[in-house]
């Protein structure tokens, strides 16, 4: 049976409880049991390099376990660029016996067998922002030490035979969604709610990981000082829909605005018997379209008449908003 979860070692767990408990993350504690807990004995039988990431709610700063099991190599150590003031240390053992400034590289030295360490890291130069996708990558810099090498990797300079694999695990806050996970090596991953694991096949090494994800848009129950009610939920097939939009009634005037998950798409659309069209994405699982009026027109309430299609299916519906209320429509997608 494959392991479920990457671990650390039980002295870790202990020396890391106090750690955490400055931190007054509760949250950060039950994933930290959890997955260091899983597993144990089976990994315990291999050489790995094992990597637990939990980022803060406000992707400022991330939480990193590691440990490195390696007993067959004739060396155990930690690099950096010297430079590198984004991360502290908050539990490190075994101490290391040497530190060493060469080419560009800060080598931290360990005795043969391991080494187990807690850090605190700036993400500002890790995540890009596109639109509301925020998108992790590890560092793809090449190493200055050991040319060719670069990422995540793992460097056994005693043989060409890595005897090692790669365990790596990301944790979400609650409020934030995966979009996607990918490697560029070969392994497998495995997800359980708001974690990602990912284990690399054995011989594989330098590994670059792009993690995508963005904050969850919570139902509108205000949109500028209006009361929202959301009178229908449409189960949509695919990412966008094609929206017709008319005065099926007597033309009055009527000016509106649409806003979905807190964006303006539209503003001041005229609502005519022609008719408009508009092409909407639903970039969400839960996706909140709203119909806000711009004015009363001569026949109070606004009035609009939706057709809605997703490539299969034709859903009709009729908002009406006003300057106390608006309403809208809760789309649900695979």
């Amino acid at each position: 049976m494959r392991p479920t979860y990457p671990f650390l070692l039980c002295l870790c767990l202990i020396s890391a409880a106090s750690a955490f408990a400055q931190t007054q993350n509760d949250n950060i504690i039950k994933v930290f049991e959890k997955v260091l807990l899983e597993k144990k004995a089976q990994w315990s039988k291999n050489n790995f390099t094992s990597m637990v990431f939990v980022p803060d709610v406000e992707m400022k700063k991330t939480l990193i376990f590691r440990q490195i099991k390696a007993t067959s190599f004739d060396s155990v150590s930690l690099y950096q660029t010297p430079q590198d003031k984004s991360r502290r240390f908050l539990y490190m053992f075994p101490a290391p016996v040497d530190s060493v400034v060469k080419d560009g590289e800060k080598e931290l030295k360990f005795p043969t067998g391991g080494w187990s360490l807690i850090q605190e890291t700036d993400l500002a130069r890790s995540l890009t922002f596109k639109g509301d996708t925020i998108i992790y990558k590890t560092d793809s810099d090449k190493s200055v030490k050991y040319p060719g090498n670069y990422g995540v990797r793992i460097i056994n300079k005693k043989n060409s035979d890595l005897k090692a694999r790669l365990s790596y695990a990301w944790y979400l806050p609650e409020g934030y969604e995966y979009i996607s996970y990918t490697s560029n090596r070969k392994g497998y991953w495995q997800r359980q709610g708001s974690l990602i694991h990912f284990v690399g096949d054995y011989e594989e090494n330098n590994f670059i990981f792009d993690i995508r994800f963005r904050k969850k848009h919570a139902q509108p129950a205000t949109l500028q000082g209006r009361t929202v009610d959301l009178t229908k939920t449409i189960a949509i097939k695919g990412d966008h829909i094609e929206l017709f939009l008319n005065d099926a009634q007597q033309e009055d005037g009527d000016i509106i605005s649409l806003n979905l998950n807190g964006e303006w798409i539209v503003r001041g659309l005229s609502v005519t018997k022609a008719g408009a069209k508009i092409n909407i994405p639903l970039p969400h699982k839960e996706n909140y379209l709203v119909m806000h009026a711009e004015n009363l027109g001569s026949i109070p309430p606004n009035t609009a008449s939706m057709k809605i299609y997703d490539g299969q299916t034709t859903n009709q519906i009729t908002l009406n908003s006003d300057a106390g209320k608006s309403e809208g429509i809760k789309f649900v997608r695979p």
